[in-house]
Formats: C-alpha cells, sequence, structure tokens
C-alpha cells in the first residue's frame, strides 16, 4: 500500500512539475503534456482487491486536484472516479500487459479531456474549439505511452518484489 501511495504522490508532483515549467499552453499543447495523476489511477487499479480503498485514494486525488490544479468543485473527483470504474470494468475483459495497460491509460486521459470538454462547452465556461480538443488528444498520446510504459514496468518490479499479492 505505501508503494502505491508514493507513486501517486509522485505522479501528482510531476503534474505540479510539469505544469509549472511547460512553455505551452492550452492554445499550444505540447508532445510532452499528459495528466500523470489519471495514469497512476490507471497503473494501481489492477492492485486493489478492495475497491474500497482505491475509491478513497482516488477521491483524495480528485480533491487535490481540484483544488491545486483546476480550482473546481468536484468535476475532478467525479471524473477520478468514471476513470476507474471504467478501467476495472475493462480491466475484467483484458488482462494487464505493456500494451493492454497503455491502451487503458489512452482511454482514460481521452476520457477526461473528452468529459471536461463537455462539461465546459455546457455551462460556457471557459470553453474551446473542437479542433483544439483534438489537437490536445493527439499530442498527450506520446507523453501517455512513454509514462505509462515505464511507469508500469517499475511499479510491477517493485511492488511485486516488495509485497508479490494484491491490497485487501
Amino acid at each position: 500500500m505505501i508503494s502505491v501511495i508514493i507513486y501517486t504522490i509522485l505522479s501528482f508532483l510531476l503534474d505540479n512539475l510539469i505544469s509549472c515549467y511547460r512553455m505551452f499552453s492550452i492554445t499550444n499543447p505540447s508532445i510532452f503534456s499528459t495528466i500523470y495523476t489519471v495514469i497512476s489511477l490507471v497503473i494501481i487499479s489492477s492492485y486493489f482487491d478492495n475497491n474500497k480503498k482505491l475509491i478513497y485514494i482516488t477521491i483524495i486525488l480528485g480533491i487535490l486536484f481540484d483544488i491545486i490544479y483546476t480550482n473546481t468543485f468536484i468535476l475532478n473527483i467525479v471524473l477520478f472516479l468514471l476513470i476507474v470504474y471504467i478501467i476495472k470494468e475493462i480491466d475484467n475483459y483484458i488482462p494487464n500487459n505493456i500494451f493492454t495497460i497503455n491502451i487503458k491509460a489512452i482511454i482514460a486521459v481521452f476520457i477526461y479531456h473528452i468529459v471536461t470538454y463537455i462539461i465546459l462547452l455546457l455551462s460556457h465556461y471557459g470553453s474551446y474549439p473542437i479542433k483544439l480538443l483534438g489537437m490536445i488528444l493527439i499530442r498527450s498520446i506520446i507523453m501517455t505511452i512513454i509514462y505509462t510504459s515505464i511507469s508500469y514496468i517499475l511499479f510491477k518490479k517493485i511492488y511485486f518484489k516488495v509485497y508479490d499479492k494484491k491490497i485487501k
């Protein structure tokens, strides 16, 4: 459990580091942009037998993401819970390996961006053109695959070396 918490905190801090030092904005997305916290949820979700603990971690990450990055109320909590639910449902049908975990991470990042876009569009709060959404989605694929692959390999080696079981 400690390794899961450390990994999610590091991913959360990486989101902060990238957001502070990147030279791009929403109108000019970079290929190095992705949502590392969402990817961490994808990586850790398969290590939980007890969904209650996973939900607690997801809610805490959603609250922190809301407060620190997006300044919204409950939006990221709901988005993160939706993403974890979808990933857990996909886990029932597709086993985890390096290829499938990358597909799940891309799905999760796309869900995050698309649902956020729809909510912003419906609320008329800071909406942007759909062409820009497409650019954001396409440019986030590269870093999502890189970070997911590295995270999956390292986390799997570290976790099973120390614990060799799922979290109950």
